[in-house]
């Protein structure tokens, strides 16, 4: 990247130049920070690794690893830089997987069931072949859980266009990286991607120092944030700590969910014992380590962890309480039917929205949204049952459980049945149809793995996360689903982009090149 010459110029100038890039920075860094900041709490956890093979040798490793350790990749992302001189005519796809079966296998799925085929989930590669001064091509490579349209694709390579065309190699790379870790795996609120990021490398020092500067700061608030939470939960689980362990003990035997919820409080114990030392060692961390990528990880983990025990200390109580029908236990059972009545209270707003973006042929939609609607009214009415014959106790505590869960599962495959229809009737194509459905799978087991609740209840302590799928998770993810579509039409289908391997075999990751 180009230094600063000496000009010549009076203090006075220089001084009124510096003020200018200082705010025209400070402009650069509120329109990064401003929208993570705003929505830190729905953050995922970010880098897990860098890789960088520098075959062609034209990097600034240092530079090039201390942009990238700055980055918010939406979700834990292992990151692999390979250089290559090579020629026009090369097809790095093929280039890049021959690379990684010969020098990094733990790029290619380990699965089973994947066979080889696709590339490891996690990982973001990114390939540059330097076929002369300004010129060559930029790959870019996906596991299936981090892969992108064709389009969003192209956007991640012309972000690099640039700074390769002018032969800066390493802020070519940075923007890149840059560009990938706000598409990929996107939250809502972060779309579309913001228009000032497409120049980002032509900036210069300033751009890039001044962004690295302000995600450290933005990550050291993530971090403070982070450990603030976990410790306000850490401190109720202390709290209850004698309450969770009588709970427990009184939890009968032969009964089904208390026996599930029995075997996690047998790890309770030495869970909570690493938890708290944990959070003494991050109270303890250094600034340095605040300001990073796995600094916010190890804080979020903290965090995790901590909000985990604060919820199963509240499923045991609220057991124990119906269990011994105890002076608590009609407000216990509220709290357990409360995520279904929250998903039905939120379900008129879903089922018009979704009648009115429906068109006059979109039968299957309407029928989904008239099964919804009916199932809600039948619900409620079940749940005043179930409430009825717990207060006659002429239903056993674990029998009202499982009709509760069977409810809920009917709503989860209610609201898998709207978005078949949903996203048949939006996409215009089978890609389409495939990046809408990735989409709000992301949706789905990201909202029922972080979705803060303030008391755990038995049936999500005990069950799987993504066995229940919620109502406002459904709704963000069919809105992430559209705007991704939306924004890969809008690239106007024409990235450019070069995708398979030829000589490859089977192999069909995600992932693609272009020439610049």
């Amino acid at each position: 990247m180009h230094q600063p010459q000496s000009t010549g110029l009076s203090s006075v100038a220089v001084a009124a130049r510096r003020t200018v890039a200082a705010g025209f920075a400070a402009t650069l860094l509120m329109a990064s920070v401003i929208p993570g900041a705003y929505a830190v709490a729905a953050e995922p956890d970010t880098l897990e690794s860098i890789t960088v093979d520098d075959t062609a040798n034209v990097l600034n490793e240092d530079k090039l690893r201390d942009a990238i350790e700055g980055l918010d990749f939406n979700e834990p992302t292992k990151v692999a830089v390979y250089t290559r001189n090579g020629e026009y005519s090369d097809d790095i796809n093929t280039k890049t997987l021959d690379f990684a079966r010969s020098s990094h296998s733990e790029w290619i799925s380990d699965k089973p069931e994947d066979y080889g085929d696709y590339w490891a989930d996690g990982y973001f590669i990114i390939t540059l072949s330097v076929e002369g001064q300004g010129d060559g091509q930029v790959g870019t490579y996906f596991g299936e859980d981090r892969k992108v349209s064709e389009g969003q694709m192209g956007s991640i390579h012309e972000a690099g266009y640039e700074d390769f065309n002018a032969g800066r190699w390493s802020d070519g790379v940075i923007a890149v990286a840059e560009r990938g870790s706000k598409i990929m795996n996107r939250p809502w609120y972060q779309h579309p991607a913001l228009g000032w990021t497409v120049g980002l490398g032509g900036l210069g020092a300033l751009g890039t120092v001044g962004i690295t500067a302000a995600v450290r700061a933005h990550n050291r608030k993530r971090f403070s944030q982070a450990l603030g939470e976990g410790t306000e939960h850490l401190t109720r689980v202390t709290l209850d700590l004698d309450a969770t362990e009588l709970a427990a003990s009184t939890l009968p035997a032969d009964a089904a969910h208390a026996t599930v919820l029995a075997s996690r409080f047998a790890d309770f114990s030495a869970d909570y014992r690493v938890v708290f030392s944990e959070r003494q060692e991050l109270e303890a961390a250094t600034k340095k380590l605040r300001s990073r990528s796995v600094g916010v990880l190890r804080a979020k983990d903290f965090l995790s962890t901590a909000q985990t025990l604060d919820l199963t200390d509240d499923a045991i109580i609220d057991a124990a309480s119906l269990y011994t029908r105890d002076a608590n236990w009609e407000a216990a059972w509220r709290r357990q039917i409360a995520p279904l009545l929250e998903d039905l209270n939120a379900l008129p707003e879903l089922t018009e929205n979704s009648t009115d973006a429906a068109e006059d042929g979109d039968e299957e939609v309407r029928a989904s949204v008239a099964a919804l609607n009916s199932f809600a009214a039948q619900a409620r009415n079940q749940l005043q049952r179930l409430g009825d014959e717990l207060k006659s106790e002429s239903i056993e505590v674990d029998d009202a459980l499982d009709a509760l869960s069977d409810l809920r599962v009917q709503l989860t495959e209610k609201l898998d049945a709207l978005a078949n229809a949903q996203i048949v009737t939006y996409a215009k194509s089978p890609e389409e149809e495939e990046e809408m459905r990735t989409e709000l799978k992301r949706s789905r087991y990201d909202a029922t793995n972080q979705r803060p609740r303030a008391v755990g209840t038995i049936l999500d302590v005990s069950h799987p996360a993504a066995m229940y799928w919620s109502v406002g998770s459904y709704s963000t993810g069919y809105s992430q689903a559209v705007s991704s579509v939306d924004s890969s039409r809008s690239s106007g289908g024409s990235s450019g982009v070069s995708q398979g391997y030829s000589g490859g075999g089977s192999f069909s990751g995600a992932g693609g090149s272009s020439h610049f």
